[in-house]
């Protein structure tokens, strides 16, 4: 099981566990040691905790879920710590591998002893002929969970007060009322074929659906029910399962998330190799060929589109949170500023925009390029909502999300937060599309309009620099899209250094090139040797090792990060200076792993160039560190 899904797990207030395919359980959480009195870490099979007398149900569930590879649910009794066995509702839910068949179980269990035993009650005043309807009453004033009646035809007859905490009802609210009306229409239909199973005496386990509260939202129910004959009515316990829910949807979703990241990078790595190459040849086509010619515009065209191509990468690596940030103190006020001529420009007369700065705004720590990327995107779509004009506003101000905002919203810290709002007076997005919004590749625009990768680029960035993103929007009165950016206290410390050491691109210093891929090796090789400096080139860390230990004048170590053969860049350079010590180092690649960025941000004093680039970014950045070097190194007296 991925580490995130397990952090997430042991903030589950239910017991949750894995197990490998075979039910040996190779993880549980700090809620399930507890009641269980173990302090093992993997506790090994779990029907060792299932009452012997539950554990042929309980294998006969487990291998139909196996076989079909679907999600089962029991009530099983299960052994606790003090050596009592009571009553749990165990969730298994299957991992799927590649191949379909089942790789791994996520589970949770949660003690619903008090309500079986409720459950129990009423069934046993049935059989001894007592008032039902008065012994209910004194398990209602009781019960954890929400206990009603009602009729054949679904009439309600007597609620719990505990009704009020789950649908927002008062108990009077609802008697006399048609309880089909609170059922989810999706789910209605079976819950109608539930109750017909149980009044034909079948034995139905619990049922699953979804409710609406009084105030419109959705709850998840768990319903187990008894038809009483004598009395013509359903008698039904129910428990709002909704956190539970949310829980193994977010656990579903960090899963994904975490496959999406690897196949992205996977694939950012090669794809990024071969548009350096494409880029670079084509811009050197688009430099020797005549400006006028056929050849020169097809020489553009490849440039266009492998610089579009990069940005598709950027964004899938921004969703998955895997592109390298280069967070810095910045001045939000400022580069809001700085964007108001671009906005303009890009916009087009028919938007009006204002901009409302702060005064006193707090600085913010972050990826200034990035962020200005992301607020491009935000008023693009603002743009695009509305297409007969409108007004657009961009907003700074200083905000503290507290903890009970915190507790309410995922993956929020509480604490100071610059936020940056992009509102618009266009069509707005009815709460569907809104909960939708940052997902990957959904849009509401035609074909070909839109990737559906925009919010969610925006969503990755925000998330991957520590802060928090919100939607307010409504059919017809436009979208508020919130940016929440982790305050700093930190100076800023940014000078322009880097321009002057930017003004040469050429130079006659000796650098060693590693790169495994050929094609761009040869291809860098090549530009690096047109701007002057003398060029050693290999393909591997072991071959640069060897290099250096040969030759000790090297200025500068460039290599990729990603590379085959049991040694990163990173690795490689740790080496390399042991070899020498101040030896400069330059990394590129198109996907870093976790090589040279740590929660999503640059080690302090590493260097990266993004690939695919353009010769003059090599050329400037190459300048740069080699700049930064000769100004560190120690003067001679």
């Amino acid at each position: 099981m991925i580490t995130g899904s397990r952090q997430l797990a042991r903030a589950m207030a239910d017991m949750a566990w894995t197990a490998m395919a075979d039910g040996s359980i190779d993880f549980v959480n700090d809620k399930a040691k507890a009641y269980s009195g173990s302090s093992a870490a993997s506790p090994g099979d779990m029907l060792d905790a299932v009452h012997p007398d539950d554990r042929a149900t309980m294998l006969e569930g487990w291998a139909a879920a196996f076989r079909h590879g679907e999600a089962f649910e029991i009530e099983v009794r299960g052994r606790r710590h003090d050596s009592m066995y009571r009553w749990c509702r165990i969730r298994i839910i299957p991992v799927l591998g590649k191949d379909g068949a089942v790789d791994h179980w996520f589970g949770t269990s949660t003690d619903v002893h008090e309500s079986h035993e409720s459950l129990q009650a009423l069934r046993l005043a049935q059989q001894h002929s007592e008032t039902l309807l008065v012994k209910l009453q004194r398990i209602l004033d009781h019960s954890v969970d929400a206990i009603c009646s009602f009729t054949a035809d679904g009439t309600c007859v007597e609620m719990s007060a505990r009704c009020r905490d789950i649908w927002g009802y008062e108990p009077d609210e609802l008697i006399g009322r048609h309880f089909g009306d609170l059922i989810h229409p999706d789910d209605r239909e079976n819950s109608r074929q539930h109750n017909m199973a149980i009044r034909e005496g079948q034995q139905v386990t619990t049922m699953l659906q979804r409710h609406f509260r009084k105030n419109g939202g959705l709850v998840y129910i768990q319903w187990s029910s008894v038809w009483s004959a004598d009395d013509h009515l359903f008698f039904n316990i129910a428990r709002d399962v909704t956190a539970q829910i949310e829980a193994e949807t977010r656990l579903r979703q960090a899963q994904r998330l975490e496959t999406l990241g690897q196949l992205t990078g996977g694939v950012a790595h090669d794809f990024n190799n071969l548009l350096t190459v494409i880029l670079g040849n084509a811009e050197f086509l688009a430099e020797q060929l005549p400006p006028d010619g056929d050849l020169h515009q097809m020489a553009i065209a490849m440039q266009d589109a492998a610089e579009r191509g990069s940005a598709l990468n950027r964004r899938l690596l921004a969703f998955a949170r895997r592109q390298a940030l280069e967070p810095r103190v910045s001045d939000i006020n400022a580069l809001m500023g700085s964007m108001d001529h671009l906005l303009r420009r890009t916009l087009g007369e028919q938007v009006e925009i204002e901009m409302v700065r702060a005064g006193g705004l707090w600085r913010g720590f972050v990826d200034a390029g990035q962020l200005e990327s992301a607020v491009l995107n935000l008023c693009l779509n603002a743009r695009d909502a509305m297409p007969g004009g409108g007004r657009l506003t961009i907003e700074t101000a200083n905000a503290y999300l507290d903890g009970t905002y915190a507790a309410s919203h995922e993956d929020v810290t509480p604490g100071q937060y610059v936020m940056i709002a992009v509102s618009d007076t266009g069509d707005g997005m009815p709460p569907d599309v809104v909960s939708r919004a940052f997902e990957p590749f959904f849009t509401t625009k035609d074909v070909g309009k839109g990737s559906g990768l925009g919010l969610s680029m925006v969503y990755g960035f925000v998330k991957q620099s520590g802060g928090h993103i919100k939607i307010y929007s409504e059919l017809g009165q436009g979208t508020v899209i919130r940016l929440y950016l982790p305050r700093t206290r930190d100076a800023d410390h940014s000078t322009d250094a880097s321009a002057s050491r930017a003004a040469s691109p050429s130079g006659t210093d000796k650098i060693l090139l590693v790169e495994d891929d050929d094609l761009v090796r040869v291809h860098v090789e090549k530009q690096l040797l047109g701007l002057g400096y003398s060029v050693v080139a290999v393909s591997s860390g072991p071959q640069a090792l060897e290099v250096l230990r040969n030759v000790a004048d090297f200025d500068l170590l460039f290599t990729d990060v990603v590379m085959p053969g049991g040694m990163n860049g990173q690795q490689l350079a740790a080496e390399a200076r042991r070899l020498q010590p101040r030896l400069p180092v330059l990394f590129s690649s198109g996907y870093t792993e976790n090589a040279i960025i740590h929660h999503g941000r640059l080690d302090p004093g590493v260097h990266l160039l993004n690939k695919p680039y353009r010769r003059e970014e090599m050329a400037r950045k190459v300048r740069e560190v080699l700049g930064l070097a000769r100004e560190s190194a120690p003067q001679e007296t």
